[in-house]
């Protein structure tokens, strides 16, 4: 077998080519960069036929970038900041996107708003004096590259501040006018001096009161408190508040059904030819039929309840909507049967009770007047209005007027009334 043998100028000249085959792929292979790892083989095959785009001109950056197949946050740095190895700002604004700056995926959006600072960074003036520049020869190649001689501290690049903002133009909303002081104290009063009219509440009505006009009501009783006291109570007595739960008592041949709404009430005394007055101390509404007695919620409370109360069916209440009672003069008459409480004097909010009643035609949010009439003798006062009266609940025979305006706190038992102010029917 004929053996080939290579002289060493051959194998000279074959280093030589292999040497100069490496030196003309030298540009197209690029050095490994550390901020990128290998490629995702779960992801598409990045496109490396399209060029790279050229870098955006300072003072134009955009807010953010979107990022394309094949690109990293090498090229992105290059692209805006034209320095490849400001790659870091990218990342440090993106810290809650990113998590391995080596690795970004097509479709994220990076932000670039405070990288406009860093790009437009001025460029060093030159220092006046006797520097020597050297000037390179007419035959030497000059590699052209990044810069990387200056790094700037990324870190210590401060922000300029935002543009103030323009003037806003046309019509300006609350939010954008000041107020003074004054127009704010008057905002607040006006939610309480514009509030809507209404003749009669319900609470108005439920919390009234009224004569049993010697009529016999089927009474329940309430038995207390359900609930086991954090406290050791020194009587026997319970009581309850809102949203306290108790027991009642159903009267006999009567019950109860879930959902029935109760007033809880106290005799308070009996006044001759009227029977008995009652004085609401709240409504409860039955949540659990027992055996021998029924579960309620205290749902309003007028007073202080407990054991001993009694139990009535709530009365419906019609509500009057925001109509007005108008003038009428020379209504209808009455007199003042008592006050629901004994006062010296009388006070606003007050329950008084008059003889005038459903039978006379008089209806929740009419408006009586209280007064002392003339005495007919010279050197002695006229007529003087007492109290003003707007009737909040009716009976067949009597009504229960709360006090509005106070001329006189002298109120009595006889003294006249007259219809002022009249619902329509």
């Amino acid at each position: 077998m004929r053996r080939t043998t290579i002289c060493r100028s051959e194998r000279a000249a074959l280093l030589a080519l292999v040497a100069g085959l490496l030196a003309g792929l030298a540009p197209a292979l690029a050095a490994q960069d550390t901020t990128q790892a290998r490629p995702d083989t779960s992801m598409p095959a990045q496109d490396t036929s399209q060029a790279a785009p050229a870098s955006a001109p300072l003072g134009q950056l955009p807010a953010t970038h979107v990022v394309a197949t094949g690109e990293t946050l090498w090229s992105i740095a290059q692209l805006y900041y034209d320095d490849p190895l400001l790659w870091p700002e990218i990342y440090r604004l993106n810290t809650s996107l990113i998590d391995d700056p080596h690795w970004i995926y097509p479709g994220e959006e990076l932000g670039l708003a405070s990288g406009a600072g860093v790009a437009q960074v001025p460029p060093a003036q030159e220092t006046p004096g006797d520097t020597v520049h050297a000037l390179p020869a007419p035959d030497t190649v000059v590699a052209v590259g990044p810069d990387t001689t200056a790094m700037f501290d990324t870190t210590q690049v401060v922000e300029a501040p935002p543009p103030p903002a323009e003037p806003t133009e046309g019509y300006q909303t609350i939010f954008d006018r000041r107020r003074t002081a004054t127009q704010e104290v008057r905002d607040v009063l006006r939610a309480y001096a514009n509030q809507p009219y209404r003749p009669l509440r319900r609470g108005e009505f439920y919390a009234a009161g009224f004569l049993t006009e010697q009529q016999k009501f089927p009474y329940g009783r309430v038995l207390g408190n359900t609930s086991i006291p954090a406290i050791p109570r020194l009587t026997d007595r319970s009581t309850a508040t809102t949203f306290d739960q108790i027991s009642i008592q159903p009267p006999r041949g009567a019950s109860y059904h879930v959902g029935d709404s109760l007033l809880l009430v106290r005799i308070d005394r009996d006044i001759s030819g009227w029977g008995g007055v009652v004085v609401p101390i709240g409504v409860a509404r039955v949540t659990e039929l027992q055996r021998r007695q029924v579960l309620a919620d205290v749902i309003m409370q007028f007073g202080r309840i407990h054991d001993g109360h009694l139990a009535l069916p709530l009365e419906p209440f019609k509500d009057p909507g925001q109509v007005r009672p108008t003038p009428v003069d020379g209504g209808l008459e009455g007199v003042v049967i008592a006050e629901r409480d004994l006062h010296v004097l009388a006070g606003p909010q007050q329950i008084v009770f008059i003889n005038r009643g459903r039978a006379e035609g008089v209806i929740p949010g009419d408006v009586f007047e209280v007064f002392r009439p003339a005495a007919g003798v010279p050197g002695t006062a006229s007529e003087q209005m007492q109290v003003v009266l707007q009737i909040v609940h009716t009976r067949d025979h009597s009504a229960s007027g709360l006090i509005l305006n106070i001329g006189h706190p002298k109120l009595v038992a006889g003294m006249p009334v007259r219809l002022i102010r009249k619902m329509p029917s």
